[in-house]
């Protein structure tokens, strides 16, 4: 199982929205919105490292994200 940690930058008015968004994808465990350099933090686990580009494809794909940074726990 492979733990990943995806810091989400967000439209300033659409925060709430993307949050929300995030949620829904298959494999994500949890997205809090944030205060600091980022507005949305976003965990998921995959059974692969494989699965990191369609998960990260699905994240970019929610309306309201500007721009992540993935970190990867193995």
């Amino acid at each position: 199982m492979v733990s990943v940690y995806v810091l989400i930058r967000a439209d300033g008015d659409r925060v709430w929205e993307t949050v929300t968004g995030v949620k829904e994808i298959d494999g994500v465990t949890r997205a809090e919105v944030v205060t600091g350099p980022y507005d949305v933090i976003m965990t998921a686990e995959l059974p692969s490292v494989e699965g990191l580009r369609r998960l990260m494809k699905s994240v970019h794909d929610v309306d309201g994200v500007e721009r992540t940074e993935t970190c990867i726990g193995i």
